[in-house]
């Protein structure tokens, strides 16, 4: 009975080390796996996001203080803020086809309006 119990533990001992030991061979920041082009792509779209929400801020920010330039300044401003959510949804779209060319083609346009909208969200009242 003993014999059949020291085994055991010897077992369950060895079990732990190879989980541990297979942990930490596909840990990123340990083992051997490397991250593929689609991995580093998907901080792109993420960045995309936040450049997006940024302009979002900004906007809201110049609106409620009232220091945008005039009415049809804030209309343009709104409607490309809205183009630029629906970019930012097809480029997710296409990530997760796996279209990088696509999501690419769509996350330049995102940054060039959302530079767009920043620089008009600061311009002051004339």
């Amino acid at each position: 009975m003993n014999m059949t119990i020291g085994y055991q533990k010897k077992r369950a001992s060895l079990k732990c080390f190879i989980f541990s030991a297979l942990l930490f061979l596909i840990s990123p920041g340990f083992g051997f796996c490397e991250d593929s082009e689609e991995e580093k792509f998907l901080g792109k779209t993420a960045q995309a996001r936040l450049e997006v929400e940024k302009a979002w801020e900004t906007y809201h920010h110049a609106a409620l203080g009232g220091t945008l330039a005039s009415p049809m300044v804030q209309t343009e401003l709104e409607m490309n803020l809205h183009k630029l959510r629906a970019l930012l949804a097809e480029a997710y779209d296409a990530e997760d086809k796996g279209d990088m060319k696509a999501a690419n083609k769509m996350i330049s346009q995102i940054m060039k309006i959302n530079k767009k909208v920043i620089t008009e969200s600061q311009e002051p009242k004339k």
